[in-house]
């Protein structure tokens, strides 16, 4: 078993199911099973694109939200938070993201306090072996991202469709 599927089987479906019922205890089911779904789809096919994706949305509700009437308004604020929420699940600072559990498993060799600092009397050996390092950092972190984000992902979604109300067609 790899680490990803490991990660998976663990933080991921523990981290998944308490941000989602948490998130449910607080706002409700802001969103429909249709826009689960291409959460999903798209953490599958684009894993990149996740976060720049719920931006949007979040962006779209908040739209709506300056002409909402006092009754849908509570409906469209959660919306907003939802997407925030896969927004910060997935690149957040503060508390657990995937961000975060990248950082926590990047390769000793990539971490920041390994790299020399940018600083203007580096040598040309110094700068070089910092562009190479930078490079590597980013092309693991991209790495990692296009493996665990999907597999996060499909497990929020998966607790959050779980814990909506069952569809009535």
């Amino acid at each position: 078993m790899n680490l990803a599927d490991l990660l998976s089987d663990t933080t991921y479906r523990d981290r998944a199911a308490q941000a989602i019922d948490q998130f449910l205890a607080e706002h409700g089911a802001p969103v429909s099973r249709t826009q689960i779904n291409g959460l999903r789809q798209i953490a599958i096919q684009q894993p990149l694109a996740v976060e720049p994706f719920a931006d949007k949305q979040r962006q779209r509700a908040e739209k709506k939200l300056a002409t909402a009437s006092d009754r849908s308004r509570p409906k469209i604020e959660s919306e907003i938070a939802f997407w925030k929420l896969i927004a910060d699940l997935c690149e957040g600072d503060t508390g657990w993201s995937l961000r975060t559990e990248a950082l926590r498993h990047l390769p000793s060799e990539l971490r920041e306090e390994n790299i020399p600092e940018k600083a203007k009397g580096l040598s040309a050996e110094d700068r070089g072996l910092r562009k190479q390092l930078k490079q590597r950092q980013r092309e693991w972190v991209m790495q990692w991202n296009q493996e665990h984000i999907p597999l996060f992902l499909r497990r929020l979604c998966t607790h959050l469709l779980y814990r909506l109300e069952p569809d009535p067609s």
